[in-house]
């Protein structure tokens, strides 16, 4: 291999080497912040960077989106200081980098044509895995140049496709578990007709996954408690009431004139509305 190509190639890998620093670091950022709960900077309730990282989305088999970025992008980090050792990784650095950008191209669909928006560090992520991806295509050349192209495309449409219907399966299956609304027990309905009767409030939004967990608590006796829908794409919906009362959680509860933010325990409402089940 000449110099000069040689220089090309080390120039190729510092470059996915230190976009997959950055890479760690967001998806870190981002998996510290859904671990705690918050919102991350710049994405304050009820813009379309919040809706997104609170929807139902959000997470596949029950792990935040962000904690996958964080293996993929790990995992191309090794491989790629691993062709910096002089020791030929081109392949799994293909398959790495395809499986991220095809994972990314679902995630888009999801927010353009399902969720209705957009996040800016989905955004952000977007672009550093499809500047690896292209950086790893021109790597061929000087990793790989005797490998057939027909190979890499075959190779590369599995890979695609393995990756495109485990997440879709994956991303399913936690849909399932957030969705349906089990029979209640007593308590529950109990509890929930007490919220409705003494004027308690629950603002949420249809694509947050946290007012998703906040109904599953309830089961079906959720219908009797007042909620109000607070995006403006979802059924029924009144952001206007939601702005007049200051809503920018979700779900945030209205019990006795004071407001509570965050998934809370049926213990928890009960304490504060001061229901007491008849024995």
């Amino acid at each position: 291999m000449s110099q000069k190509r040689t220089e090309k190639k080390n120039y190729n890998l510092l470059a996915i080497t230190i976009l997959s620093a950055i890479g760690i670091l967001l998806s870190l950022y981002l998996t510290y912040v859904d671990a705690g709960g918050g919102h991350a900077a710049f994405c304050t309730a009820g813009t379309d960077c919040d809706v997104v990282r609170q929807s139902a989305f959000a997470k596949m088999l029950g792990i935040p989106v962000a904690a996958y970025g964080v293996a993929a992008y790990g995992a191309i980090l090794a491989v790629s200081l691993l062709s910096m050792a002089r020791k030929k990784r081109w392949l799994i650095l293909f398959v790495l980098s395809l499986a991220g950008f095809v994972f990314t191209l679902y995630l888009t669909y999801l927010e353009l044509f399902v969720i209705n928006a957009i996040c800016m560090y989905c955004v952000v992520s977007a672009f550093i895995i499809t500047a690896i991806f292209i950086l790893t295509l021109v790597l061929k050349k000087t990793e790989h140049p005797k490998m057939n192209g027909l190979r890499a495309l075959g190779l590369g449409l599995v890979v695609a496709g393995v990756v495109f219907f485990g997440a879709a399966v994956m991303q399913g299956e936690h849909l399932r578990d957030s969705a349906g609304a089990a029979a209640s027990d007593p308590y529950q309905t109990g509890l929930a007709k007490h919220l409705g009767k003494t004027g308690a409030v629950m603002y949420g939004s249809f694509k947050c996954t946290h007012c998703m967990e906040q109904k599953k608590l309830f089961g079906d006796a959720f219908k009797y408690v007042t909620y109000v829908e607070c995006h403006p794409q979802g059924p029924d919906a009144n952001p206007s009431l939601c702005f007049a009362r200051g809503i920018q959680n979700y779900p945030t509860w209205e019990i006795n004139g004071a407001y509570y933010q965050g998934t809370m325990s049926l213990e928890r409402l009960a304490q504060i509305s001061g229901y007491q089940p008849e024995n």
